[in-house]
């Protein structure tokens, strides 16, 4: 069985797959349309600013 992850790991997990797994691409990505734009560099956005569900979720993240 795989490694339950959180929502964050799990976030930068498809951060790293999208960038080639380069850790710099991250930080430096200009996709902002990206419902996970706001999670990217590993630290959750949602306590700082409203998202809506849809940033937020698994499913968004694996529609990609």
């Amino acid at each position: 069985m795989g490694k339950n992850m959180t929502p964050i790991q799990a976030i930068r997990k498809k951060c790293l797959e999208c960038s080639n797994d380069q850790y710099n691409e991250i930080r430096a990505c200009m996709i902002d349309t990206c419902p996970l734009y706001l999670f990217r560099v590993g630290e959750n956005y949602s306590k700082k600013e409203e998202c809506t569900s849809e940033q937020i979720t698994i499913e968004s993240i694996e529609h990609e």
